[in-house]
């Protein structure tokens, strides 16, 4: 099975059921997470951190930093095809309480349901070489940007969902959703553009 390849039956729901049992103990690590999801899969392990973003998680002073490193780390190393993800020890030892991070993980259900029901594999082209390096690449950024944005409300929710977008589109294969993601992604650098123009 070629590399960051998912069996083609696996939903966003199997993917937060499988996030869900890595939830064990007082406290919970990202490389917890990471191990359970498997480091050979790089679309999934841009889902979760992306969702989180959207989820009250994001108010927790310093996470909207932390995922968006993570988003970049991943981002940039499924650039280079590499086999297996690296974290930095010291991203991988970062750790919420689980009970708090199980009262929000519950709600990533609802969303994961829903995309599960609205995507299906279309536009094939944009989620296969070459021009997946375009979502890949603007995930790259808006993960490297997210640190500077932390203090600016409803920045890092946007930036979520974009790349829930990309990433959820790149995980079924959906390339319609990837274009969706794209150009959100496209309209809201614009907007940021406007505002440090004028």
């Amino acid at each position: 099975m070629p590399r960051d390849k998912v069996p083609e039956h696996e939903t966003a729901v199997d993917l937060v059921e499988k996030g869900w049992a890595a939830l064990d103990g007082d406290h919970t690590s990202v490389g917890d997470i990471v191990d359970t999801l498997g480091r050979a899969n790089f679309a999934p392990l841009l889902i979760l951190p992306a969702l989180a973003l959207v989820s009250p998680l994001s108010g927790v002073p310093g996470f909207t930093t932390l995922c968006g490193l993570i988003i970049a780390t991943v981002s940039l190393q499924q650039m280079t095809h590499r086999s297996s993800l690296w974290l930095p020890e010291w991203m991988r030892a970062a750790r919420l309480r689980t009970d708090r991070v199980r009262k929000v993980y519950r709600w990533f259900r609802v969303p994961a349901r829903w995309l599960d029901r609205v995507t299906r594999q279309r536009l094939h082209l944009l989620v296969t070489r070459p021009l997946v390096i375009l979502p890949q690449l603007f995930c790259l950024i808006c993960g490297a940007v997210m640190p500077f944005l932390e203090l600016i409300p409803f920045t890092s929710s946007i930036l979520g969902v974009v790349i829930t977008a990309l990433a959820v589109g790149m995980f079924v294969g959906d390339g319609l959703l990837v274009l969706i993601g794209l150009l959100l992604a496209t309209a809201m650098a614009s907007g940021v553009a406007t505002l440090v123009v004028t």
